[in-house]
């Protein structure tokens, strides 16, 4: 995996900015500082890299990540996956819990075990503490170069040996050895997540022999991943011995795992008529391994194509071949939507919320439907209700700021995106946007006493200490 990436996320991408660390010598990186080094370098990843903002996707992943955290022996962080609009081939964790997937990897796994496999990897980088580990090892370094020797030592590969050579660290194998001895580490706890947690803990060592022939295929170049996890024979036929360890299991793919990666195919490419064409050539041929969601993406490829009776055909032979399901319904809900069909978007969408009145896909896209149809007040009674159950969500934030600011009250919209970017750790950004909603006219004294303490709240927070020492 990409242990811990805290460099340049590409050539041309500005550097990454990393907080005040405090003097190394006092002791290991405590889980305080721990999450809020990893806070900075996330934000740095959503300046510099598309997040792929599709709430299918992003509860899967999430949803994924705590079943496999549940069979976890220690987690002492609030995890948080996100996956990253980026045809390469790799995954990594930071510091506190923020795992990144890229849309190229989840593609390149064919089944869930695999991609389980990968998740469960890099869990275990940050339940074994592998940064704060680190800094223990390298103690006796000054705060510079202990920040450029963590860079190097979890980004790994030749660009990790450059930026060890450039801070003096000394000895290249000793990072090595301790970069390998790290994922080894995580092979062993993730292996073993992954079998408690039901999936096939061989996953893992089919998808690092799938990458290792991807990258012979590539003439010999490694794939993105395996330039910073290094796969040798060793290190697979280790995995295989540990997976046989368990019991077997049979392999089976969740409905949700399928239709994401049919999801990532159309929201990851930038020519939906040609992959719609794509598509059909392959039905047309009776090449198909999986029709449902063949015929799923196809829908939504030509729903992005603004061909929205051929969506709707296909989506209606996919239901009489398959029968029908909330995610299938939730797409015919779109494309009645986005062909001026409100009504019948709208009355699709209360079904499936009388039938999952908890869900949280549906009643987020039942809001969104509901401010596209032109009746945000609803949506915002709705939203306004549910993120009583769900705080903190920044999605639920966002659609009450859109809802708020369509029917006129700019102070409320403003102060709920700033609750959006507090939830997605952007505190500059949420007091900017508290000021603003304090610069519009409030009716409701407490509403605007509300702000004004939140106001001095954040920017309290803001003047105490950055960085301090480690803890």
């Amino acid at each position: 995996m990409v242990g811990y990436l805290l460099v340049v996320l590409s050539v041309q991408a500005d550097p990454i900015r990393l907080p005040d660390l405090g003097d190394p010598a006092d002791s290991t990186l405590s889980i305080t500082r721990e999450k809020e080094l990893g806070s900075e370098v996330m934000r740095q990843v959503r300046r510099q890299q598309t997040i792929v903002d599709d709430l299918i996707v992003k509860e899967y992943m999430s949803d994924l990540g705590y079943r496999l955290l549940e069979h976890a022996d220690a987690a002492l962080h609030d995890f948080q996956l996100f996956v990253v609009d980026d045809n390469a081939v790799n995954a990594f964790a930071l510091p506190g819990g923020y795992l990144v997937f890229n849309s190229g990897l989840i593609l390149t796994t064919e089944n869930e075990s695999e991609l389980a496999a990968v998740v469960a990897h890099e869990i275990s980088h940050v339940t074994q503490r592998h940064l704060a580990r680190s800094f223990s090892h390298n103690s006796k370094m000054s705060a510079p170069l202990l920040a450029t020797m963590i860079a190097g030592v979890f980004i790994g590969g030749e660009v990790g040996e450059a930026a060890v050579v450039a801070a003096g660290a000394g000895s290249a194998q000793s990072r090595i050895n301790f970069t390998r001895k790290h994922e080894h580490e995580a092979d062993r706890v993730g292996i073993d997540l992954l079998a408690r947690s039901g999936f096939v803990a061989d996953g893992m060592a089919t998808l690092f022999e799938k990458m290792q022939r991807q990258s012979r295929l590539r003439g010999g170049a490694p794939l993105e991943y395996l330039s910073t996890h290094p796969v040798y024979e060793t290190r697979i036929a280790e995995a295989r011995a540990r997976a046989e360890k368990y019991s077997a299991v049979t392999p089976t793919d969740s409905e949700v795992y399928r239709l994401v990666r049919a999801r990532l195919r159309v929201l990851t490419n930038e020519t939906p008529h040609q992959l719609a064409a794509d598509i059909e050539s392959v039905l047309d041929a009776e090449q198909t391994s999986d029709e449902l969601m063949d015929r799923y993406a196809l829908a939504m490829a030509l729903l992005e194509g603004s061909q929205f009776r051929k969506a709707a055909l296909q989506l209606d032979i996919a239901v009489q071949r398959f029968g029908s399901s909330k995610y299938l319904e939730l797409l015919k809900a779109d494309i009645q939507l986005r062909q001026g069909q409100d009504e019948q978007a709208l009355q699709i969408m209360q079904a499936l919320r009388n039938r999952y009145p908890a869900d949280h896909i549906v009643t987020l896209e039942y809001a969104r439907m509901l401010i596209d149809a032109g009746r945000a007040a609803s949506a915002q009674d709705m939203l306004e209700e549910y993120v009583i159950f769900r705080p903190g969500d920044p999605d639920i934030y966002k659609l009450l700021a859109r809802a708020t600011k369509v029917v006129g009250d700019n102070a409320q919209s403003h102060a709920y995106m700033a609750e959006y970017f507090l939830a997605s750790d952007e505190a500059d950004k949420a007091i900017s946007h508290i000021e603003t909603a304090l610069g519009n006219p409030i009716d409701d004294y407490h509403e605007e006493s509300g702000l004004r303490a939140r106001l001095r709240e954040l920017k309290g927070q803001q003047q105490g200490d950055p960085g301090g020492e480690i803890e």
